[in-house]
């Protein structure tokens, strides 16, 4: 039976690390970012999330293997959307928060430099609650421990949900 991972999230909370890093820990997992999709970039917010929420839509209906891991924000509406998708194929739903504290999130890091654009729809995702949704099957604070161990806690709750 597929299980689709939603990494859930604030603008640099480490989605898109953390979903790459899953997908090679759990068998036959693929793994998807839901910011790469059709939509020019400075296309309308709106216009954004509908052609991502489109494509991942599209990609759990045509998923093989165990799980699809996917990295994209969610709202109550999108996350309703993708679990009837879901229900569809006949998968699994689980959805991971990540959830850095805010001054983390708008820290610059690696190479990344987030503009004043992303800075500002950070501290509004804050506020909209991305970072600690009731529908989320577990939450991290990506901030207290490495990346490794922000693997093995998601793949532990996830194994242990599909068993």
């Amino acid at each position: 039976m597929l299980t689709v991972v939603h990494i859930n999230g604030p603008i640099n909370s480490g989605k898109t690390t953390l979903g790459r890093a899953l997908s090679e820990a759990l068998p036959r997992a693929f793994f998807i970012d839901g910011d790469d999709h059709d939509a020019p970039d400075d296309a309308p917010l709106g216009v954004r999330i509908e052609a991502a929420l489109g494509r991942i839509e599209t990609e759990i209906a045509r998923a093989q293997g165990c799980y699809l891991v996917v990295a994209y924000p969610l709202d109550e509406a999108d996350h309703r959307r993708l679990k009837e998708a879901a229900d569809r194929k006949g998968a699994r739903f689980l959805v991971l928060t990540l959830a850095p504290p805010l001054e983390v999130a708008l820290a610059d890091r690696g190479a990344r430099t987030l503009s004043r654009e992303e800075k500002n729809r950070i501290v509004e995702m804050y506020d909209e609650g991305y970072h600690a949704r009731p529908f989320s099957d577990l939450i991290l604070d990506t901030s207290v421990s490495s990346l490794p161990g922000t693997i093995e806690a998601a793949r532990a709750m996830i194994l242990a949900i599909n068993l």
